[in-house]
């Protein structure tokens, strides 16, 4: 396996913990953004629509996965970061999913891991980092809604490390009930 795709897949796992970080330090005070629509950068998205209700979700390669996320959604200074947990699903132990968005619309990082449920025993990772190659992503902003959709690069498979990494599509919908710091 090649040195340059474990420091993909580690920068990737340390974006979606960035996000992650951000997120659990802020406070519950908030107000409602700016209700601007919001598109950026480029990418082929996947074709599955956003859910109705404003309801959470992630799907990797038009898979949903199957979760009851808790979002998390916080501001400070032009970053934003969006987060999704679920701490104790049956397929991928501690899941999250997160994405980092700077001024209005541009996606600088998505991580959605797993501690388990990727090939092989291994955990689950798929990552996008920009300015990396291999992967694009963009956002669209409705209200309190942020769709992200893009292609990331997913953990390789440690039975087959000849075999490289692989691409894989997401669509992420954060429904933010509010946002912290904004």
């Amino acid at each position: 396996m090649n040195t340059k795709s474990i420091r993909l897949t580690a920068a990737f796992a340390a974006a979606a913990a960035a996000a992650l970080v951000v997120t659990g330090c802020s406070d519950d005070n908030s107000s409602s953004p700016a209700t601007n629509s919001v598109t950026s950068a480029t990418s082929a998205a996947p074709g599955t629509a956003a859910p109705t209700g404003g309801k959470s979700s992630a799907s990797v390669d038009g898979k949903a996965l199957d979760a009851k996320f808790d979002t998390t959604c916080a501001k400070q200074g032009g970053t934003l970061a969006l987060a999704l947990t679920d701490t104790g699903n049956a397929t991928y132990g501690q899941l999250s999913v997160s994405a980092t968005v700077t001024g209005d619309d541009t996606v600088q990082a998505v991580g959605i891991a797993g501690s388990k449920g990727g090939d092989n025993g291994m955990p689950y990772a798929v990552g996008y980092g920009n300015g990396v190659p291999g992967g694009s992503a963009e956002v669209v902003k409705n209200g309190n809604t942020y769709t992200v959709t893009g292609e990331g690069v997913g953990a390789p498979d440690m039975s087959n490390p000849m075999g490289g990494v692989k691409n894989s599509k997401f669509e992420i919908v954060f429904a933010c009930a509010s946002i912290v710091g904004s």
